[in-house]
């Protein structure tokens, strides 16, 4: 079985990793084990700067380094283990302790230097988008993080998770990394998206509600977007067949050309049906156990200078004055072809045809993501019903009160 390391290396944050772990300078020594030097090594240096720190195999622990490396590098196969280490290097004086999974990844995962020093979380906000894929959330997390209101990105995704989970890190612990490095005027945003979510919990509806209600204590407001499920689906559907999850320019002729050509597989349109529909009744579930106000994706893409007032509202936070970040703006290609609205119709006869399979088929995935029993997972999906799930209560307007006792 591979170890936490072992994945992370063949993960999206694999170059990144070992981008920084090649540009540490000569002060820098890095504890890992010898398959992880070989990795990072076997490129020729591109730069004198580069490859200038010294390695050494985790068993030793640098006891036979020089007392002229001031930063330690610690990369073991999973926290636990890069805190044995640590732990080791304490009586060293002078010297700085980095560990890979608790300090570097969470670093980078925040945009920052895998070496930052993390700031103080005393008395910051705390906010969490909640929501399935495709839901808006990153046009909304780029507006917001362009307008001040911290630099909320999907900090866990799928590596991150299996950090968490089989590296042994933790949620908790996880969360209060990233709050370090990835704050923007004292106010810390990501997103929870129900995929990772869900990895990020062992994929226990009990530990998921339990992660959930740590962030609570913790002071976090949370706001979960809604958008109609067939859309989300034909989104997903479209955005895995091109291989390309978001556009930051209009289509190309290629791309518009391959849009207009994509063919639908009801069976795997179906499956991704069935995923989301799970997922989507987790997230209901879970934000029903807090009261969770709702974005809906209309407003995202028709109103989304008063959605940013709102959610200023509700975290009681004043606009103005804020430092404002950089983060490009993924445009909407739905209008671009009419393979969205083909697809769509597809979907919804598929629906039609197959209605008496989907809460059988529904209840199985939803006890595979969360480990629920039947009974629990029949109840959850009885409560809500075919498709919706009832009027969200909607974040409350510019000067509107929320509901108290929250």
């Amino acid at each position: 079985m591979k170890s936490a390391l072992n994945y992370l290396f063949q993960s999206e944050n694999a170059d990144d990793i070992i981008a920084f772990l090649r540009s540490r300078g000569e002060r820098a020594h890095i504890i890992s084990p010898d398959w992880v030097q070989q990795l990072v090594l076997r490129q020729t240096p591109s730069s004198p700067a580069e490859l200038s720190a010294t390695w050494s195999n985790e068993a030793i622990a640098g006891s036979d380094v020089s007392d002229k490396k001031l930063n330690y590098i610690v990369v073991a196969e999973d926290a636990a283990e890069e805190r044995a280490i640590a732990a080791t290097l304490q009586d060293r004086r002078g010297i700085k302790v980095y560990g890979l999974f608790r300090h570097v990844l969470p670093a980078l995962l925040c945009g920052a230097n895998g070496m930052a020093g993390g700031r103080s979380t005393r008395g910051i906000v705390r906010y969490a988008l909640l929501c399935i894929p495709r839901s808006g959330s990153r046009y909304l997390a780029a507006v917001l993080g362009n307008r001040g209101v911290g630099a909320p990105r999907e900090h866990i995704r799928e590596p991150f998770a299996n950090v968490i989970v089989h590296g042994k890190l933790g949620f908790a612990p996880a969360i209060a990394a990233l709050e370090k490095f990835g704050q923007r005027n004292q106010i810390f945003g990501t997103k929870l998206i129900s995929t990772f979510l869900i990895k990020a919990s062992h994929g226990r509806m009990s530990e998921i509600t339990a992660n959930l209600g740590w962030m609570v204590d913790r002071g976090y407001r949370f706001m979960r977007l809604e958008r109609p499920l067939t859309e989300a689906v034909v989104s997903s559907y479209i955005a895995f067949l091109m291989r390309k999850w978001h556009f930051f320019q209009e289509l190309d002729e290629a791309s518009r050309a391959r849009l207009d050509g994509l063919a639908f597989d009801e069976g795997a349109a179906w499956e991704e049906y069935i995923r989301f529909r799970a997922e989507h009744i987790v997230i209901h579930s879970v934000a029903g156990l807090c009261d969770v106000p709702a974005i809906r994706y209309s407003d995202i893409q028709t109103h989304i200078d008063d959605v940013v007032e709102r959610v200023c509202g509700h975290l009681q936070v004043d606009a103005h004055n804020l430092e404002h970040g950089s983060a490009p703006i993924p445009l909407a290609t739905r209008s671009a072809s009419l393979t969205y609205a083909t697809f769509s119709e597809r979907l919804r006869e598929l629906l039609e045809n197959r209605r008496n399979d989907l809460d059988g088929r529904t209840i199985n995935k939803v006890r595979a993501l969360t480990a629920l029993n039947s009974r629990m997972a029949e109840r959850l999906v009885a409560d809500a019903g075919p498709q919706s799930w009832g009027e969200p209560r909607e974040l409350p307007s510019a000067g509107q009160e929320e509901p108290q006792g929250r």
